[in-house]
């Protein structure tokens, strides 16, 4: 079998047992991400359970196919000509369960949340409940797997602050659980590796003040319809910010606001998000990345580094 040949692939997928989920063939990534953009995938599945995310890394291990692993689609982006191997996305397992009895219980909560959950009905739920931890979260896109994952953060506040454990699955199927204290989380960074897959997350929450949580988060997210594209088809902030800098100010004062390529725009509102006007492309998408971070080097002499996963 060759992994790099799409039909193969399919071929091989062909014999799977044990899988649960919806198949498809040939499916545009564009369908699955933020941006609306991503060639074809070679097989995408929807997984209905992880007892198939298991299997599933056995089977692409055994045949040596690249196996890619989504949530929401958020932080992503899939090149034009697409994706030879699996996509695999969680969106189904997203169950979030309070864990009765668990230790602290008197101050604290804790919550077994799916990777595949919606990152925003987490905080949601600690909205309502008056559970601080989380207010800077508020309006983030994608599930809690892909949080973790690129230890989302805004405001001052980062999901590591609240995990307990995190459990993952790796390319031979095998789980593993890590507690949080022997993650080496980062920027943007949880310091799990790339050939390990979330399937679920422990966290701890503190019992706080309704109002005071349910204030903040309303506060933070004013805030983000004023000076983020809240509902535009954007993949997030697209550079990291350097050490004591802000990207978007770097790009803004770049002369980089508005700036377009094809249907690929600077937003106007944040200059470190790039919103696709309707048919933007992926080609689009890295000119003008690519022009962005030039015109940043030569005015600054400041070297941006990418916070968006380029696939295929």
């Amino acid at each position: 079998m060759d992994p790099s040949n799409p039909a193969d692939i399919r071929k091989a997928m062909g014999s799977l047992t044990g899988i649960s989920g919806e198949f498809k063939y040939n499916e545009p990534m564009g369908r699955h991400t933020s941006l609306r953009i991503g060639g074809e995938a070679s097989v995408f599945v929807e997984i209905n359970d992880w007892d198939s995310m298991q299997n599933l890394c056995v089977t692409v291990n055994e045949f040596s196919i690249p196996l890619m692993i989504i949530g929401g689609g958020s932080n992503i982006l899939f090149s034009d000509s697409g994706f030879y191997g699996v996509v695999a996305s969680t969106k189904r397992v997203g169950n979030i369960d309070e864990m009765t009895g668990a230790k602290e219980s008197e101050e604290c909560i804790m919550f077994y949340a799916d990777a595949g959950a919606s990152l925003q009905r987490l905080v949601s739920m600690s909205k309502k409940r008056g559970l601080p931890g989380l207010e800077g979260l508020v309006g983030v896109p994608g599930t809690v797997g892909g949080a973790v994952f690129g230890n989302a953060g805004a405001f001052g506040y980062e999901i590591k602050d609240v995990i307990v454990s995190v459990t993952v699955v790796d390319r031979k199927g095998a789980l593993k659980t890590i507690e949080r204290d022997t993650l080496d989380f980062g920027y943007r960074d949880s310091g799990i590796g790339e050939g390990m897959f979330i399937t679920g997350v422990v966290f701890r929450l503190r019992r706080g003040d309704v109002d005071a949580v349910s204030s903040l988060m309303d506060g933070f997210m004013n805030k983000k319809r004023d000076t983020q594209p809240v509902g535009e088809f954007s993949a997030g902030c697209v550079f990291r910010n350097p050490e004591g800098m802000f990207a978007g100010k770097l790009i803004e004062d770049a002369g980089c606001k508005g700036m377009r390529v094809g249907d690929i725009e600077v937003s106007r509102k944040h200059a470190n998000f790039f919103v696709n006007r309707g048919n933007g492309s992926a080609k689009d998408f890295m000119n003008l990345k690519e022009e962005v971070a030039s015109r940043v080097k030569v005015r600054f002499g400041v070297d941006l580094e990418s916070e968006i996963k380029i696939v295929g």
